[in-house]
């Protein structure tokens, strides 16, 4: 891995390639990242501020890329094992750049897992619940149907509004490593099927008066189709499918998400909930990560740890980050006794005068 002095791509010349583009550095169009940039392990967010809360659970940090499209990247070494973070933002056409872009950066096979964010469908899924998706389907508005209201399709039925792809797989082996870690500090894991959507609003059944959706029975012929289905979100499908079409290469890929909405009941989950709730399952994604081997006989592999000894690990880890809430507490104090200062000097400047 190599330290990056970054230079904004749109202060850079000489794009090459129009099916494929980089710069006259080897960098990539969207993500920014070139050979170095990246390790073979990836842990995918959506949110900058997780990007950057796990690379603190590094043991060092060695490459910070952030680039004018959105992305940021940063790769270092967790126990003797290289590891690399980005957050791409949300949707399926950043999850495609990031994949694509990271991929052309590394050589050998890859690991992907994502931890996100979610919505669950299910009305047995609680608020707080880590859901761990075995298998996606894609849902994806049909723009047809509302060009063309009165088309009858094959079956002589009216042409439905949304499309449901059939289930694609997580790898099983990536799998079974984050359902260990994940359940070493989660109380509630929930196995079972995500439905990314090419949308937040339409495409998961959210009525908005403003819009003709068509989505009113969108969540409950979801359930039907798929009792099983725990998630709502817009990027883990994605990212499952390029990892089952990747060629050259083997790319595995796994993915969970911290329900945050649920839909039935309307609830939301607190934000202090959900950073307690983001790092705990930080832990488990990046220990999932380097503990999972990338071939037979990998060497950059780590030893699984037992749960008391990752929270002494980590528990000490957090003791040594400075906390932003003292240094907020130190500087208020700093200004209350120049103020303390300024008013006793002007008393006594007063008293002088008089």
């Amino acid at each position: 891995m190599r330290s990056v002095d970054y230079t904004p791509r749109t202060e850079l010349r000489n794009i090459r390639n129009a099916n494929f583009p980089k710069d006259g550095y080897g960098r990539t169009y969207h993500t920014s990242t070139m050979v170095g940039d990246i390790a073979n392990r990836v842990v995918t967010v959506g949110s900058h501020a997780r990007a950057q809360m796990i690379s603190e659970l590094f043991d060092t940090v060695e490459v910070e890329v952030t680039s004018d499209r959105g992305f940021v990247t940063h790769t270092g070494m967790l126990r003797g094992t290289p590891i690399t973070v980005v957050a791409t933002g949300m949707g399926l056409p950043m999850v495609d750049m990031m994949v694509r872009e990271v991929n052309s950066c590394v050589d050998g096979n890859m690991l992907f897992l994502r931890l996100g964010t979610c919505g669950t469908p299910n009305v047995n899924v609680p608020l707080g619940a880590v859901t761990l998706n075995d298998q996606c389907v894609l849902i994806t508005r049909n723009y047809d149907a509302w060009m063309r209201q009165e088309m009858k399709n094959d079956s002589g039925q009216t042409e439905k509004h949304y499309k449901v792809s059939r289930p694609i797989q997580a790898d099983k082996a990536l799998t079974c490593s984050l359902k260990r870690e994940l359940e070493k500090r989660i109380k509630d894991v929930r196995v079972g099927l995500s439905a990314t959507c090419d949308s937040f609003y339409g495409s998961q059944g959210r009525q908005d008066p403003w819009f003709l959706d068509y989505n009113e029975n969108l969540i409950d012929e979801l359930m039907k189709q798929y009792p099983n289905a725990v998630t709502f979100e817009m990027e883990t499908g994605h990212l499952f499918h390029l990892a089952k079409i990747a060629r050259r290469r083997k790319i595995r890929a796994g993915g969970c998400a911290i329900v945050l909405a649920q839909r039935h009941s309307n609830g939301f989950l607190s934000k202090a909930e959900t950073k307690r709730m983001e790092r705990d399952s930080a832990i488990a994604v990046v220990e999932a990560l380097i503990t999972t081997p990338l071939y037979a006989g990998d060497p950059t592999v780590a030893e699984p740890l037992e749960a008391e000894i990752l929270s002494k690990i980590y528990s000490k880890q957090n003791r040594n980050q400075p906390k932003s809430s003292s240094v907020v507490t130190y500087a208020g104090l700093a200004i209350g006794i120049a103020l303390l200062g300024v008013l006793l000097w002007r008393k006594r400047l007063s008293k002088q005068r008089a």
